[in-house]
């Protein structure tokens, strides 16, 4: 968010000026969604709704990226690992707290 694409690749031509303030809106917006998945933490088991609002935002964008690489090719390793993190990692965290909340009901 802070240092826009260049802080993926470092000769972002001028001329794309529009593509770096999009790039930081999006980049606010995924520090956002991580701010709530933060805020869920406290008593998570109650959070299911909320908890699972943000995994499916999170894997739609994922699955957008996916579409971008069978597009075009492989993306740089901090895309890689977005990919796996959105993928994979984010469904997991939701099949976790779907157990806490149920293991937490009477």
């Amino acid at each position: 968010m802070v240092l826009g694409p260049t802080g993926i690749e470092n000769d972002i031509p001028r001329a794309h000026l529009k593509l770096d303030s999009h790039f930081r809106y999006l980049s606010g917006l995924l520090l956002g969604i991580g701010m709530v998945f933060a805020a869920c933490i406290p008593k998570i088991e109650r959070k299911s709704e909320l908890f699972s609002a943000l995994s499916a935002i999170v894997a739609i964008g994922g699955l957008s990226r996916l579409w971008a690489l069978a597009v075009y090719d492989m993306p740089a390793m901090p895309h890689v690992f977005a990919l796996v993190m959105e993928l994979a990692v984010v469904p997991m965290l939701f099949i976790w707290q779907k157990r806490v909340a149920l293991a937490s009901k009477p």
